[in-house]
């Protein structure tokens, strides 16, 4: 989704859970890690108006479990953050709510081939688009989120309570409302608003049911969905979020001098009403949970491999068409998830970074190290000035790597050449 700085830093420890056997270098990589929030933090509070990072590294059974925190909620007592601090996590729903359309797949109430004119044809104008390109970001439907309507709607009141209606009925087109038809692979949150209303048809549950019920089935005891305010039990251990991004939103007129969403820069958003962001990106967890549901949906948990083989078939973020895999520089998009090529951290990697007004959470799952990563922090920064995945995927892998916990990171060599 595009959707405080704290007055002092208080850094807290790093905590280090070892199933299995305690290796020598432990110590030392539980300080390198915290190290690395600490300083992470130091340097960019300002930039990106952060006063919280939480970190988890999950290496599997019997692997170890490491946690490390660092910084306050931002509020007035500047608490520290801990193991139950709470982040919007943003995009990061869209890949519980594609599992959420893939069981019903596997449950034979509907097809991800099957078109908006079967089960949405109030949308005529979509009629031919298919579940499948929801999902992939192929249906070359506009952005509710970057047009003007919801933006200045958004700025103006954050107490404003959407109905997916109404977030579709800013991209929908009419004559009074012509947006860009994109072409090729174009990242739209229309499409998990589209694909909210399916589930809820082909289930006959609301969204929040259906997600709570998985929540539940999978053992998530930290992870909430709610289609507008959240209760003040979990508001309680959410941090502070910052909105800082000055960028224009995608639909303004060119040039533009000042964003429709100028007005929230500088506010904090944590009681800010998730409708706007609805199935395309309102979950509220935390790094640990969001590791545990990263571990059940790759290892086959969530989906049957059917679907998890569909969830994981690729294209291009440049063109749409079909690939076998990312390459360099080159992501490639699968059923809400992302999987990435570096050489120098193994080769292929599954990710996602979700971000709202202001949060931003990631998780990456390194399967050839049986390895998953997550982190959030509590901001949406200036434009170009996100630099949470170098601290997840660059140095912490490194400090991994060097301690030996994973396999040294020898470069992979070119990956194969793909069908694009």
């Amino acid at each position: 989704m595009k959707p405080a700085r704290a007055a002092s830093l208080l850094f807290v420890s790093a905590v280090l859970a070892l199933p299995g056997s305690v290796l020598a270098t432990d110590n030392n990589v539980i300080a390198q890690i915290q190290h690395t929030l600490d300083d992470y933090l130091a340097q960019r509070h300002d930039i990106e108006g952060i006063s919280a990072v939480y970190l988890h590294v999950d290496l599997g059974d019997p692997g170890p479990v490491i946690e490390a925190y660092s910084g306050s909620d931002g509020l007035g007592d500047n608490a520290p953050i801990n193991g139950d601090t709470l982040f919007q996590i943003g995009s990061n729903t869209k890949h519980f709510e594609a599992a959420l359309v893939l069981k019903l797949e596997a449950e034979g109430k509907l097809d991800i081939d099957q078109t908006l004119g079967v089960w949405l044809p109030e949308y005529p104008a979509w009629s031919r688009v298919r579940i499948r390109q929801l999902l992939n970001m192929t249906s070359h439907i506009p952005n509710y989120s970057e047009t003007v309507a919801i933006g200045k709607t958004v700025a103006s009141d954050l107490d404003h309570q959407f109905t997916n209606r109404e977030l579709i009925k800013a991209a929908y087109p009419r004559p009074d409302n012509q947006l860009p038809v994109p072409s090729g692979w174009f990242y739209s949150n229309t499409n998990n608003i589209l694909a909210a209303l399916i589930i809820e048809k082909a289930s006959g549950l609301s969204l929040k049911s259906a997600f709570e019920r998985e929540f539940k089935r999978v053992g998530l005891h930290d992870t909430f969905y709610a289609d507008g305010h959240y209760p003040d039990a979990v508001l309680a251990r959410v941090p502070a979020g910052l909105y800082k991004n000055a960028e224009c939103l995608s639909y303004q007129p060119t040039p533009c001098e000042h964003s429709t969403l100028a007005p929230l820069i500088g506010k904090d958003m944590r009681l800010q009403n998730l409708s706007w962001a609805g199935g395309a990106g309102a979950i509220v967890s935390n790094p640990r949970d969001l590791a545990k549901w990263v571990r059940a949906l790759f290892g086959g948990r969530v989906i049957p491999q059917r679907q998890l083989d569909e969830m994981k078939t690729l294209v291009s973020q440049k063109t749409g068409a079909a690939v076998d895999q990312a390459v360099e520089k080159e992501p490639a998009f699968g059923l809400d998830i992302v999987q990435a090529y570096k050489a120098d951290f193994g080769g292929l990697f599954w990710f996602y970074e979700g971000m709202t007004l202001g949060y931003r959470c990631i998780f990456a799952y390194l399967p050839q190290y049986n390895l998953v990563l997550t982190v959030a922090t509590n901001s949406q920064p200036p434009q170009g000035q996100d630099q949470l995945g170098d601290l997840v995927l660059g140095k912490v892998l490194r400090i991994l790597a060097d301690a030996r916990i994973i396999a040294a990171l020898a470069p992979a060599g070119p990956p194969p050449g793909r069908r694009d």
